[in-house]
């Protein structure tokens, strides 16, 4: 089953990804899914769009952030032969990482996306060789110990349909990196050959390597070792494979490198879009916290910040099963706007059947399936689980639950900068979708309204 769930993962994830390849080159700014379910959503006050991106500055990325810190942790700790690798040892490593990225994404953005590059051939290297070396040992090449994983079938599996949310939701979360370009288009060359290419292809190309990688983990690692192994069974499978000094030290040194290299992404996107709520007038007195710093080039304050929240996840949560939590949380958002997402990319099809830069069209039928999915993994957490409840030490529902109220909450800070605002200051906060809508449009940033009404005042 867990074979079929990566292979669901990859077939759903392209859907998705088709869909905001086709918004993509429609719309070419920076903000990605922000600007896109403006256009398809822009009614009213293109709620679905600021509630976006409130979550995704408050706590869908700077929680995958957090959440990713202590992984880093775990495999670099496992290498040094520690005899504890999670709590606040593997937190106080993540925290380093973090740190050091947000340094790097603050004094330079050609070496931030130096960074992402090298470290995206890195990850991409480390799946090569657990595929490569499974295969090896699946065809005898490599001494190892026999188990019986392929030969149990489907047996233990679950019939719980709240155990498949949760198991699709870690898939995504895998998955979820097709999204991190699109809140950089404006930066993007040549984006009609290459957007195509870097989403769909990169889905592509890392689902084949997901799917292969965990054959690879059917054969070398036994089931039970594998259940316990959680977060770090890469390198569980190193070491069986390669022994000490590689498979244990170097491999999962490198393994570390390609989660850290996610982290580089998620910072030097969530900043871009911080920006770009900026430039559309989302942020109140923006103009003292959004755009580049003229010395450095790089949005200073947005990293700044996202650090901050970053850092509260981080440290905040008790010890315990915190990469759960956050990842549970943070993805309930993610899907019901990536769902709404590709709903906007088919109602535009219609609405705007003519749209100048409509280069790519995705196929509907997958964006359907993608979108079905995003309501089961939005809907299915809050079912009880067989038996009521889990072996989490939290409510099942709390991540979820969580998620929801993040977003609730949004509607707070809506109201008053999208619906009571415009009527007392006269700024119209939504005009930018208009002109946007038909094709390309100035780069002039909204103003900040806030400041010119205490000029007036």
């Amino acid at each position: 089953m867990t074979l079929i769930l990566w292979g669901l993962g990859a077939i759903i994830s392209y859907g998705g990804a088709t869909a905001f390849i086709e918004l993509g080159l429609m719309y070419r700014k920076n903000g990605g899914t922000m600007r896109f379910l403006a256009h398809g959503f822009p009614r009213p006050k293109i709620i679905f769009a600021y509630l976006f991106a409130w979550v995704m500055v408050m706590c869908i990325r700077p929680g995958a952030i957090a959440a990713n810190g202590p992984v880093i942790g775990k495999y670099w700790l496992y290498a040094a032969g520690a005899s504890h690798t999670d709590g606040w040892q593997a937190r106080g490593v993540g925290f380093g990482c973090i740190t050091f990225v947000t340094a790097i994404n603050i004094f330079s953005a050609k070496w931030s996306l130096r960074l992402i590059n090298l470290l995206t051939v890195v990850k991409i290297i480390v799946l090569l060789i657990i595929v490569i070396s499974g295969i090896v040992a699946a065809a005898g090449g490599i001494n190892i110990e026999k188990n019986d994983n392929w030969s149990r079938g489907f047996t233990g599996t679950s019939k719980d349909a709240h155990s498949y949310a949760s198991a699709l939701t870690k898939v995504f979360w895998a998955y979820d990196g097709f999204t991190n370009l699109v809140y950089s288009l404006g930066e993007l060359r040549k984006p009609e050959r290459n957007l195509p290419w870097s989403i769909g292809g990169s889905v592509v190309i890392v689902g084949f390597l997901y799917i292969m990688a965990n054959v690879a983990f059917f054969f070398v690692v036994p089931l039970d070792v594998a259940i316990n192994s959680e977060e770090i069974l890469a390198a569980e499978f190193t070491y069986r494979v390669f022994g000490h000094s590689v498979g244990r030290v170097a491999l999962p040194v490198f393994i570390g490198l390609s989660v850290l290299g996610a982290i580089c992404a998620q910072t030097y996107g969530v900043s871009r879009l911080l920006d770009s709520a900026n430039e559309v007038g989302f942020v109140p007195y923006g103009h003292h916290i959004c755009g580049n710093n003229k010395k450095l080039g790089t949005p200073v304050y947005s990293l700044v910040i996202m650090y901050g929240l970053t850092m509260i996840y981080l440290l905040a949560p008790p010890p315990g099963k915190v990469f759960d939590l956050l990842v549970d949380f943070v993805q309930w958002s993610t899907w019901l706007f990536y769902g709404l997402t590709a709903a906007g990319a088919i109602v535009l099809r219609f609405t705007k059947p003519q749209h100048s830069l409509r280069s790519f069209k995705s196929f509907h039928p997958l964006n359907i399936l993608f979108i079905i999915f995003c309501i089961y993994i939005t809907i299915f957490p809050f079912v009880p689980p067989k038996g009521g409840s889990t072996d989490a030490p939290y409510p099942y529902y709390l991540s979820p639950l969580l998620g929801v109220i993040t977003t609730v909450a949004g509607l707070v800070p809506w109201y008053f900068r999208m619906v009571w605002w415009p009527k007392k200051s006269g700024v119209d906060l939504v005009a930018w979708v208009k002109e946007e809508a038909d094709g390309p449009v100035s780069e002039d940033p909204i103003k900040d309204d806030s400041l010119e009404l205490d000029t007036k005042a």
